[in-house]
């Protein structure tokens, strides 16, 4: 497996240490930035499409199994276009998404795909058997119906949700009758146990938001769950046991943001933005260990996918 960066936004460009790491290794630097306004938080069909035929050209089935870092975790709708060029480059039929995450990323949403909503694309990708959604600790699980939810994806068993924490049910969350302990309720080393179970398929997809993370670890544009960067790891070590991991992605690094597509959606997402992201920018030296985080997870998963 190689590296490659995906610039959509500045958030990767001034990570010196990280851009000659994936250089050293033989990885890819894609500068998509001119795309990246358009896109940013959630974009409509065209502007994917967009960014899908420039993936294409930029970085070629021939080109390999990839774990791809891409900016803000605004951008996290575009892992649908990762994963269907993982899938294209391994020829797997039935794949697991372990998606490590503080929000479910499962709301309703079209046309296009929102950074909230890409769950439900993966989903229902033919090949997809499962995702595992783990980490999360914001309120988007309590009441989920009410905030927008797509809950199809639960009743066809298609999503499970293994919340870090849940103000509602410490030891558990239920939706749509489905119950799932929570990490916090079960301790971490039994979850780590009880991970591998979940995974019913030989391949592996893996996609990271650092909003996962603790907020003395990571600086993000959202709010911060509780997961470390010590327990993420132990997790996608236990849960690629004896599994393949065809392709992975990162985001959740903090940038300025800048919002494009036309005059009424930029100011939409800016609205939308006001009310649910953070109004000031993380501390500089949490914003200063984005970089370690990522040369801790390059390292990682390169070292786990052999």
């Amino acid at each position: 497996m190689q590296a490659a960066l995906l610039h959509l936004d500045e958030a990767l460009m001034a990570q010196s240490r990280l851009c000659q790491a994936v250089s050293d290794g033989g990885g890819r630097a894609m500068d998509c930035r001119d795309l990246g306004p358009e896109l940013r938080l959630w974009s409509r069909p065209a502007g994917l499409q967009r960014l899908r035929n420039r993936l294409a050209g930029a970085l070629p089935a021939a080109a390999g199994p990839t774990l791809v870092f891409s900016g803000s975790g605004d951008f996290h709708h575009i892992t649908p276009l990762l994963l269907a060029r993982a899938l294209e480059v391994s020829g797997e039929t039935a794949v697991t998404v372990l998606h490590f995450d503080n929000h479910p990323d499962w709301v309703k949403f079209g046309p296009g795909a929102h950074c909230g909503s890409w769950v439900g694309l993966a989903a229902r990708m033919p090949q997809v058997a499962r995702v595992l959604t783990i980490g999360v600790c914001s309120s988007d699980i309590d009441r989920p119906a009410s905030k927008g939810a797509d809950l199809q994806i639960v009743e066809d068993d298609r999503v499970e949700v293994y919340a870090y924490h849940a103000d509602a049910a410490p030891d558990a969350i239920t939706v749509c009758g489905r119950r799932w302990p929570t990490i916090e309720g079960m301790g971490e080393a039994a979850f780590a146990d009880f991970l591998p179970g979940r995974i019913e398929t030989d391949a592996v997809y893996v996609t990271i938001d650092k909003d996962v993370l603790r907020a003395d670890e990571a600086g993000t544009n959202w709010d911060q769950g509780r997961t470390s960067v010590a327990f993420l790891s132990t997790l996608i070590s236990r849960a690629l046991e004896g599994r393949r991991l065809i392709g992975a992605d990162v985001v959740g690094d903090w940038s300025a943001p800048s919002y494009g597509g036309g005059f009424v959606p930029s100011l939409l997402k800016r609205g939308e933005a006001t009310l649910d992201q953070p109004w000031r920018a993380p501390a500089p030296a949490v914003l200063a260990g984005n970089e370690a985080v990522n040369l801790a997870l390059l390292d990682h998963i390169l070292a786990v996918a052999g």
